[in-house]
């Protein structure tokens, strides 16, 4: 029943986490929010006294929406409220047949995918750790799904989202010097292997980003990957960050040149690296005691060679 129960919440969950990609980066992507700001600018130019004016996002609605507003779900497409029986997570996307209830248009993927990966990750929190930890592993893993999912659609990683992050980070980690509540690895035990965790993964990124910049003469990596480093270091230390460096370049090395294989990508075809950074994200954080195991073997036999 409690494996139930934590699959049930992670579903839910999950369906809030889908309207935090659709609404954090609403009109950037599409240009309506640009659009809105160069009409905003004129109008404020020839009538000063609408300088307080709102900039809208959306076209269905006369307020500007944001997390909170709408408090009800809506059709991205007609902006019709969601009846409650087209909002069970999962659930309502198989019954609706994955279209709209009002307007038939087609209901995104990514919306019962997001609430299924909400779920699994729920319940390996819970399966894996101590109560405290897997709370702790679980909002991390919510964080990093809007992540990768608003990376995949849009090619940004909202500040909103990974400078909150890392000051939350940083907090556990200061903690956990005095006070131990969550296991560690995998997570950091000091607000020390926290802070280096931060400059050298971080640090390390930007400096990739900067050399490839200036080689090639065109940007390779956002300071969007960069933040999300951050994350990494504030919460799993230089080993978490290193090891999410590593796997994350393979992972889209294996994915760039099977695409090149398909004759689906080009050389110079940019990728989101988010996910692939999220992906090592989660694979240190469920099995970091593996690779901590990996790395004190290796070092072993360093010793012993030597």
């Amino acid at each position: 029943m409690i494996d139930f129960a934590v699959i049930l919440f992670g579903l839910i969950i999950g369906s809030f986490l889908s309207v935090c990609v659709y609404r954090i980066p609403l009109g950037r992507a599409s240009g309506i929010e640009e659009m809105l700001e160069e009409d905003s600018d004129e109008a404020q130019a020839e009538n000063p006294s609408e300088q307080d004016s709102v900039i809208l996002n959306s076209p269905h609605f006369t307020q500007r929406v944001t997390i909170a507003f709408p408090p009800r779900s809506f059709c991205p497409h007609c902006g019709e409220q969601l009846k409650w029986y087209h909002n069970i997570p999962l659930f309502s996307f198989l019954f609706l047949r994955g279209k709209c209830g009002f307007c038939q248009a087609g209901i995104s993927f990514r919306y019962p995918l997001t609430e299924l990966l909400s779920a699994v990750f729920a319940w390996l929190s819970y399966s894996t750790f101590d109560t405290p930890t897997a709370i702790v592993a679980y909002l991390l893993c919510a964080a990093f799904l809007v992540l990768s999912f608003i990376d995949i659609e849009y090619f940004l990683l909202p500040n909103v989202i990974t400078y909150p992050a890392t000051i939350i980070g940083l907090t556990i980690a200061l903690i956990q010097g005095y006070a131990p509540f969550i296991e560690s690895p995998p997570f950091v035990s000091n607000i020390s292997e926290a802070l280096i965790g931060v400059l050298a993964g971080a640090g390390s990124l930007l400096l990739i980003s900067l050399f490839y910049t200036y080689v090639r003469k065109k940007q390779g990596l956002g300071l969007g990957d960069v933040k999300l480093l951050a994350v990494t270091g504030a919460f799993f230390g230089l080993n978490g960050a290193f090891y999410t460096i590593f796997v994350g370049s393979l992972l889209g090395s294996f994915l760039g040149i099977a695409l090149l294989l398909l004759g689906r990508g080009k050389w110079s075809s940019y990728l989101p690296f988010g996910p692939y950074l999220v992906a090592a994200n989660l694979l240190y954080l469920f099995y970091a005691e593996q690779f901590a195991l990996i790395v004190e073997d290796i070092a072993m036999q360093q010793m012993g060679g030597g």
